[in-house]
């Protein structure tokens, strides 16, 4: 999935929500102005009727059809109003639902919609307002415009005696209320876009500040992994230098870890290891014999056989060997290793007796490169053995002392395994 640097990813989502509340913004204006206007159109259209109408009619009149005299002098007083408040034609209609006078001198007054005629001639509504529609039977220029009529009720005495309909056109209340919108529209833009622009610097100047703060501590990573890497190499020399100080002890077991340690990288590669795990293991063969540096000389190079008292002081190098590295980090998946190359195959092996799989694969692996080398090198009690005698002791063993499966991969790959020595 495609990322998007912070302050993009801003940007698009605040110029998203502007543009949402925008939208939202301005249809509610649009709404409420025009709510508004015709809010006042009926306030205009009560102050015609007051002042032109019923001015110059009773309620009489409603019974039929105004005389001429009186329709035009109507019309001639009424036209100011019409003029003023954008009225475009009038139509009386009184409670028989008869037309009694109708100034069609722009639009001709369609029939009114009966619903809502009967609405405001019963008293329902004081006053109704028209869905926008479209003239059909006016003339040429004006036909097809969309216009609105509103329903006033004419009352005397207390009773509707008529309804008088006044027609506007939509676009006069369309456009007011677009207009006021776009004004609005404008500065609540510009308001937007200023507040838009001044987060966008605040989270740019922000965002340098993080990134200034991330490129330190990388710095600061970087020196305390440099550090933690120059700790573990001194670990890893102090180590090395105990290792070899085993060693030293024994000139006839000289190099003995460091070969241990590539036979056994032999073995976990034919085995598929991880890299990991290999180096885990290349550790493990290394300091796995590190523990004899707290065995006393006249046990560790004793030319005879060894007394049980005495096999059970080397019997403890393992845990020894724990001990002393315990403390070292990058070591702690090798001390298991290290703990148990000596346990067999059969469980009848130090220090715990493990049997089988319950050993780990690396000590398993290490008990058989430790049993090789120890027998193709010289001892203080006898010379060494040779390679092929080696091997089928080795194989002798398999099953019993050794893993059987590693013995087989250790078969397939002696040859190599003898170049070592």
């Amino acid at each position: 999935m495609k990322r998007y640097p912070l302050i993009r990813t801003f940007a698009l989502y605040s110029l998203f929500a502007f543009v949402l509340m925008g939208i939202v913004l301005s249809l509610v204006i649009y709404e409420h102005i025009k709510n508004d206007k015709l809010g006042n159109l009926e306030e205009v259209s009560k102050i015609t009727i007051s002042t032109v109408v019923k001015n110059n009619l009773t309620k009489t009149d409603f019974a039929d059809t105004i005389s001429d005299t009186k329709a035009s002098q109507i019309k001639s007083n009424i036209i100011e109003s019409m003029n003023l408040y954008d009225i475009q034609a009038i139509m009386l209609i009184n409670q028989d639902e008869k037309v009694i006078m109708a100034d069609n001198s722009v639009f001709t007054v369609e029939q009114p919609d009966k619903k809502n005629l009967e609405k405001v001639l019963n008293g329902e509504t004081p006053f109704v307002v028209s869905d926008a529609y479209a003239l059909n039977n006016a003339e040429d220029e004006n036909k097809g415009k969309l216009v609105i009529n509103i329903y006033e009720p004419i009352i005397y005495d207390g009773k509707v005696e008529g309804v008088a309909v006044l027609q506007i056109l939509e676009k006069n209340i369309s456009e007011h209320a677009n207009m006021i919108v776009q004004v609005i529209a404008l500065t609540v833009f510009g308001g937007f876009l200023i507040l838009f622009l001044l987060l966008v610097g605040i989270l740019y100047k922000t965002s340098q500040t993080l990134r200034q703060q991330n490129k330190e501590l990388i710095n600061q990573k970087s020196e305390i992994e440099l550090s933690l890497k120059r700790l573990d190499d001194s670990y890893l020399n102090t180590v090395f230098a105990l290792s070899n100080a085993v060693d030293a002890r024994d000139p006839y077991t000289a190099g003995h870890s460091e070969r241990v340690s590539k036979i056994s990288m032999l073995l976990s590669r034919e085995l598929k290891l991880t890299a990991e795990n290999q180096e885990i293991l290349e550790y493990a063969g290394l300091f796995h014999d590190i523990g004899k540096i707290g065995i006393p000389d006249h046990i560790l190079n004793k030319n005879g056989k060894l007394t049980d008292e005495e096999y059970e002081v080397i019997k403890k190098h393992p845990d020894i060997g724990i001990n002393i590295l315990s403390n070292v980090d990058f070591l702690t998946e090798a001390l298991p290793i290290i703990r148990h190359h000596h346990e067999m195959f059969s469980g009848n092996g130090y220090p715990c007796g493990l049997k089988g799989a319950e050993i780990p694969l690396g000590s398993r692996i290490i008990a058989i490169a430790d049993t090789y080398d120890a027998m193709t090198t010289d001892r203080p009690y006898r010379q060494r053995f040779s390679h092929e005698v080696a091997v089928a002791e080795i194989q002798k063993n398999s099953g019993t002392q050794f893993d059987d499966k590693l013995v087989d991969i250790f078969i397939k790959i002696e040859s190599i395994i003898k170049s070592i020595n």
